[in-house]
């Protein structure tokens, strides 16, 4: 029999073992292992003990539980260095980028913030954890940004871009790219985590194209629009004349003229959006009259098409008519313009619970998946089309604004070789027949 001494050593020998891995390795651990087996067997062997069913189970047991221990404990030392190499590379980034980043909680205190919020704000090291995150925003932003904010702390890792102002310590107002994410349920940060980065340069390099923009295009507008009324009056002079070769040169040139402008509203149209100053004229009217009206134009200029409708029961809508009218006529042209092989135009609306959804489907070249992301940006032309066809990449960024600025949404579903379908919805007002007509 085994002295009752010999579970002290079990655990004796154990601790030996889980030190020896730890510190030293595998093979002297295997070594301590095995030299502690026969240290322990050593009286059995010698004959001067035997051992019951059970002290060979507890035997067994011992030798099973040493190589475990110099198994695992290895592998969970690798992820630990792992670990903590990896702590150590992500906290040396962070203090060395030139982006800033705060970790906020949910009353706005700042709980860390890396050397680049000073090299940003100005601030003193010392003095921004004594700061609330209010108080380096612009009065004027801070109501959007602290709206955003506590939409993200009520839901976790949700994430959010906005461009604002702050406010630097003397006083100096700069432009900032602010990604805020709630990591709020992470045991590692708890906090809201703000990464800013200056945007000024961009900013003010946009502000000065828009300026250009604006100025350029009303400059261009008053002669372009008494060139087209010089070129209607010489229109009806030929005419009167019976001097087709000429009328037909001068309709060419009154088509290029009506492009020009278009290319000039674009342009100011975008002007606007970009100020915040693309005021909607709101008044209710059918919009399946409008569309009616839109597919008659379009189909009288365009031969080459047929434009089919699917249109769900009469609906009024309280919305901007010549606005909605801009949109169809963009994806309606678009459609035409870009199923040159095709002949038909399909456009559908369907009624849903509190709101409309207006379909404009073609059957044309289509577009790739990694492009339509883009597709709604400002000056974005998929790369396809680029040579092939004249645009300044405006109509569907000035056409998703006007649907977003009426609280609806745009998209596309588009398969390349078959077509595309650009859908956007406009809400259903609940109590329109009470809506007073202007």
């Amino acid at each position: 029999m085994l002295s009752d001494d010999h579970g002290s050593s079990y655990l004796l020998i154990t601790g030996i073992v889980v030190f020896t891995t730890r510190y030293l390795g595998k093979g002297p651990a295997i070594f301590s292992t095995a030299l502690a087996t026969i240290l322990l067997l050593w009286p059995l062997l010698s004959g001067s003990l035997s051992l019951s069913l059970n002290e060979c189970i507890l035997l067994l047991l011992f030798i099973a539980e040493c190589g475990l221990i110099i198994y695992l404990i290895p592998g969970y030392l690798k992820i630990d260095k792992e670990a903590v190499l990896k702590g150590l590379r992500f906290s040396r980034l962070v203090e060395k980028s030139a982006d800033a980043f705060i970790l906020v909680n949910v009353k706005g205190e700042i709980k860390y913030s890396n050397p680049a919020v000073h090299q940003i704000t100005g601030y003193a090291i010392d003095q921004i954890p004594e700061l609330l995150i209010w108080n380096i925003i612009k009065e004027e932003d801070s109501r959007i940004v602290k709206e955003q904010f506590y939409k993200i702390a009520s839901h976790e890792e949700k994430s959010v871009t906005l461009l604002h102002r702050i406010v630097k310590n003397n006083g100096e107002l700069i432009w900032v790219e602010n990604t805020m994410t709630n990591l709020l349920n992470d045991p590692s940060v708890q906090s809201i985590v703000l990464n800013l980065s200056d945007v000024s340069a961009r900013v003010s390099h946009e502000q000065e194209m828009e300026d250009f923009l604006a100025i350029a295009s009303h400059e261009l507008k008053t002669p372009l629009t008494s060139l087209k009324a010089y070129t209607q009056i010489l229109e009806m002079r030929l005419k009167a004349e019976n001097n087709t070769n000429s009328v037909l040169l001068v309709s060419k040139m009154d088509r290029q003229i009506n492009r020009i402008i278009s290319m000039i509203f674009d342009l100011l149209d975008v002007t606007k959006l970009q100020s915040g100053i693309l005021y909607l004229k709101k008044d209710i009217f059918d919009i399946n009259d409008l569309i009616l009206e839109v597919a008659e134009t379009l189909g009288n200029v365009n031969k080459n098409h047929q434009i089919m409708l699917s249109l769900d029961e009469t609906t009024k809508l309280y919305a901007d008519k010549i606005r909605i009218n801009q949109v169809l006529v963009n994806l309606i042209s678009n459609g035409i313009k870009y199923s040159p092989e095709a002949d038909k135009i399909h456009i559908s609306t369907r009624l849903e619970t509190d709101k409309l959804l207006i379909s404009v489907t073609d059957f044309g070249i289509g577009i790739s998946p990694k492009e339509i992301q883009n597709l709604f940006n400002r000056f974005y032309r998929v790369s396809s089309v680029r040579e092939s066809y004249q645009g300044l990449g405006l109509g569907l960024y000035i056409s998703y604004q006007i649907i977003e600025h009426h609280k609806g949404k745009m998209g596309v579903f588009s398969e390349e070789g078959k077509g595309s379908t650009f859908w956007f919805t406009l809400p259903l007002e609940k109590e329109i027949d009470e809506i007073p007509v202007k």
